[in-house]
């Protein structure tokens, strides 16, 4: 009874041809499995960086990191920059160290002024030209004030004086 046992039985359902497989081999440099493995502790982790990996053949290969290749030649192509693409790279470079944003210079108030006043310029004689043209422009977005962003925020205010340390003064012709 116990050889009768053993033997497996036989399937009832008809059984699917098997498929062929093909089987692809990697080289050593370009693993396919996506696994981690596990790290090796002691001396054998410690891998001296002149030690280079061998191939089969037991001579050493040199193998190529293309990230740091890669990052090695932008900093190489990047000591041609000037002006402000050489600024702006600085400033990646900045970024990826700290990990924060690099502060600019700040420019002078009366200077600011100005850069704005020459892009409003600019802008009303693009509409001014774009009118002329024939080209229809949707309305200027007029600029909202800091007051309206208060008053949303706080309400209406009395204005025929102001706060000063917590007392609200009011001048003598408003008070009248």
């Amino acid at each position: 009874m116990a050889k009768d046992e053993c033997k497996p039985k036989k399937a009832t359902k008809r059984q699917k041809p098997k498929r062929q497989i093909e089987i692809v081999r990697a080289p050593g440099a370009f693993p396919i499995s996506t696994t981690a493995r596990a790290r090796k502790r002691g001396r054998e982790a410690t891998v001296e960086r002149n030690e280079e990996p061998q191939t089969n053949s037991g001579r050493p290969s040199k193998l190529l990191d293309w990230d740091d290749t890669a990052k090695e030649i932008r900093a190489y192509g990047a000591t041609a920059f000037v002006g402000k693409q050489k600024r702006n790279y600085q400033d990646e470079e900045y970024l990826k160290l700290t990990g924060r944003q690099k502060k600019k210079p700040q420019t002078p108030l009366p200077i600011l002024r100005g850069i704005k006043k020459a892009a409003a310029k600019r802008e009303a004689k693009e509409r001014q030209e774009a009118r002329e043209a024939g080209i229809v422009l949707p309305k200027a977005s007029k600029d909202t004030e800091k007051a309206d962003s208060t008053y949303k925020l706080y309400g209406p205010a009395p204005n025929i004086g102001f706060m000063k340390g917590g007392v609200f003064r009011v001048h003598d012709k408003k008070a009248r």
